[in-house]
């Protein structure tokens, strides 16, 4: 909690937790609704862009405190040189933080290409969705 880069790294995840739960608030209410709150250009573009955006933060949270924990053990300043104790369960819990952050960027960038096959659709054919081949019977 002292280290700047898990205080980073804890902003981030925080600022990429909130934007996530609105998301999922919005998703809702698309689905309950079947539209937007936006315009359905303007709702792919900002979805698209905020996914980009929030992912990119989530990685540099991530990497900031990934170099930190790189020195961990070592006998850098506030980590215990050595082994056992407090500094180890530091270490330990470093490493975890460090993991879900990456994490947090993984699924991040996986909803980055699920909003930027939208949008593609979008540009592409005027919708959203992809077209649906008529049946042939």
């Amino acid at each position: 909690r002292r280290r700047a880069p898990f205080r980073f790294l804890l902003a981030a995840d925080a600022i990429v937790a909130v934007y996530s739960a609105l998301e999922a608030a919005a998703a809702a209410w698309e689905a309950a609704r079947g539209a937007t709150p936006l315009p359905e250009a303007v709702q792919l573009w900002f979805d698209f862009g905020h996914d980009q955006g929030f992912g990119y933060l989530a990685l540099a949270g991530a990497a900031a405190a990934a170099r930190d924990v790189a020195g961990c053990g070592r006998g850098r300043e506030g980590w215990t040189s050595g082994g056992g104790g407090a500094g180890a369960a530091a270490c330990v819990r470093a490493d975890v933080a460090v993991g879900l952050g990456f994490a947090g960027f993984a699924f991040l960038a996986l909803a980055a290409l699920v909003t930027g096959f939208r949008l593609a659709c979008f540009l592409a054919t005027g919708s959203r969705f992809p077209p649906t081949q008529p049946a042939s019977y």
